[in-house]
């Protein structure tokens, strides 16, 4: 699996959220799994921008425990 030249991972890096170790393992897995699904073997800029937004999902209701 190779990464396309348009690919800029500083780009991601650089993202203001907190990303662990374990959340960019599972963004790459999830980038390499959709380019499979589309027959590519070179990962494409849109398909870390759908990884990165699929991993990085934030819960959108407050809890009222938390409050």
């Amino acid at each position: 699996m190779n990464l396309s030249d348009e690919v800029d991972l500083e780009d991601y890096v650089s993202q203001p959220d907190k990303v662990s170790a374990a959340e960019i393992a599972a963004i790459c897995q999830e980038t390499g799994m959709l380019a499979i699904r589309k027959n590519r073997y070179v990962i494409l800029p849109k398909d870390f921008e759908k990884g990165y937004r699929s991993n990085m999902k934030k819960p959108d209701i407050d809890f009222e425990f938390y409050k």
